[in-house]
């Protein structure tokens, strides 16, 4: 009888870091892997149950944002008579859905709900607050889960951080425990096809290998891209090696926008911007979001998003209120809103600004969602069908001798 090869010492520590650090992380990345499946899908379910963002569509022009803004202002002045609120933002969206304010409790400063108005008469569609959404409610607790494990930011951050990281490794071992010494037709079976009609513990044994192959991918880049948000360093690193420094602070270098400079500053100069914008420059698609100024000094910020549902390319943009002139600003690449267009940032930074929608699938529409969910579905699978497979090796055979 042949004996059977011992592995390498290469292979048994690969093997075992494999085993303890899935075992060691496994929980966490579960939970991870389960509640990034869910929430993927956020917006298709908020689209469903939030009827009050859709409007009929009516041909004719919006109502520029100071006839919005007064209308969302005595409505909340109404409202809360006795709890004060202030308006920070106005989105418009498509011509078929409503536009929202965004506000604040002005005495706690907490965010307190949209304000959803028909952007054509101004008229209060609904008010969504904030602690009354059950939808909301839902997908915030699946967050705190995927980001925190449930637990304060500062302690379950590091934890969920520390756990994709040992997540990457054990895919890199898992691939190399999977890959097979010789390649021959029934290795070959063995690692590309799952045997449904074997016994239990042999299925689980070719869920978790030839799934864990075909998923590898896509899951190292998920995880990869999501322990950018969990540490500085990690981030820092990311930005240096890509050449995407981080660099937010003003410039005072002003340029005359082309449309602007041919308006007079005598009406509202939130009206004006966004006539510029929204109809000389042709930005009727997609979302456009006003942030009203804190004080009157303070410069006019205007974001752009011609898809709304891929945030890296929005592309904010700031004025000064007296001359409506525009504000050079310095990039800052850790946020998803920057003030530089898309087009015009290098490979690195234009991958920095694509992270956060790589790693919630939105990068390709709906197509890569679904590919997000099934990438963190199987990547939920894999610590449960490997605990599987260490129990019955380890219990299993004694467990069957003593029955």
């Amino acid at each position: 009888m042949r004996k059977k090869r011992k592995k390498s010492l290469f292979r048994r520590i690969n093997d075992w870091l494999h085993l303890w650090l899935g075992l060691l992380s496994g929980i966490v990345v579960f939970v991870v892997c389960l509640t990034a499946a869910i929430w993927v899908f956020r917006d298709e379910v908020a689209y469903f149950t939030k009827p009050f963002n859709r409007i009929e569509a009516q041909d004719i022009p919006f109502s520029p944002p100071s006839v919005l803004k007064r209308k969302a202002g005595e409505y909340l002045e109404n409202e809360f008579e006795n709890n004060p609120v202030l308006l920070l933002n106005l989105t418009y969206r498509g011509p078929d859905r409503t536009a929202y304010a965004g506000y604040i409790d002005n005495t706690a400063n907490v965010y307190m709900g949209y304000l959803h108005l028909n952007p054509y008469t101004g008229q209060v569609v609904h008010n969504e607050l904030f602690a009354e959404s059950n939808t909301r409610k839902f997908f915030l607790f699946i967050r705190a889960g995927h980001r925190f494990f449930w637990l304060p930011p500062h302690i379950g951050s590091p934890i969920v951080g520390t756990s994709c990281i040992i997540f990457l490794v054990t895919l890199i071992t898992g691939l190399i425990w999977w890959y097979p010494k010789k390649w021959n037709r029934t290795t070959r079976n063995k690692s590309f096809k799952i045997k449904w009609n074997a016994k239990w513990k042999r299925l689980n044994i070719d869920l978790h290998n030839v799934l864990g192959f075909y998923v590898l991918l896509f899951a190292f880049i998920l995880t990869y891209t999501g322990v950018y948000y969990s540490f500085t360093w990690f981030r820092d690193s990311y930005h240096y090696v890509l050449g995407a420094e981080d660099r937010t602070a003003f410039n005072n270098t002003r340029k005359t926008s082309p449309v602007l400079q041919k308006k007079q500053t005598s009406g509202n100069p939130i009206d004006m911007i966004w006539e510029a914008l929204y109809y000389d420059e042709g930005k009727q698609d997609g979302d456009l979001s006003l942030s009203f100024p804190a004080d009157s000094i303070s410069p006019i910020a205007i974001t752009y998003n011609p898809v709304p549902d891929k945030y890296y390319r929005a592309h904010t943009r700031y004025f000064d209120p007296y001359t409506l002139k525009e504000i050079n600003t310095a990039r800052g690449f850790s946020s998803r809103q920057s003030n530089i267009p898309f087009e015009e940032l290098s490979a690195g930074e234009k991958t920095v600004r694509m992270n956060f929608d790589i790693h919630v699938g939105t990068i390709g529409g709906l197509p890569t969602k679904i590919l997000a969910c099934i990438a963190s579905l199987i990547g939920a699978s894999l610590p449960v069908t490997g605990f599987i497979i260490w129990y019955n090796r380890k219990w299993g055979k004694r467990r069957h001798k003593s029955g």
